[in-house]
């Protein structure tokens, strides 16, 4: 019985911790800058280098990688999953 909640508490810890490395679905999702022709300064997530990066926005479609400011993508997407900051 011992071994079976010895076995229970590691399974709990390793969710619990790998939970907290999961990137939200749509910091996942590629730079789309939609097929519109305005231009918005924007930020999306780069998964390859973990950082937020700048794109334009055309104003229309897109996708939900896509941040007003990169203060809010780090938050969303960067601080809590192991990102650097820029020095």
């Amino acid at each position: 019985m011992s071994k079976l909640i010895y076995c229970l508490l590691i399974l709990f810890f390793s969710l619990a911790i790998t939970a907290n490395c999961t990137l939200p679905v749509e910091c996942e999702l590629p730079r789309l800058p939609g097929p519109c022709r305005g231009m918005f300064p924007s930020f999306y997530f780069d998964v390859s280098t973990k950082q937020c990066k700048e794109f334009t926005y055309g104003g229309c479609q897109g996708n939900a990688n896509r941040f007003e400011t990169e203060e809010k993508c780090r938050t969303f997407c960067g601080e809590k999953y192991g990102t650097e900051e820029d020095t």
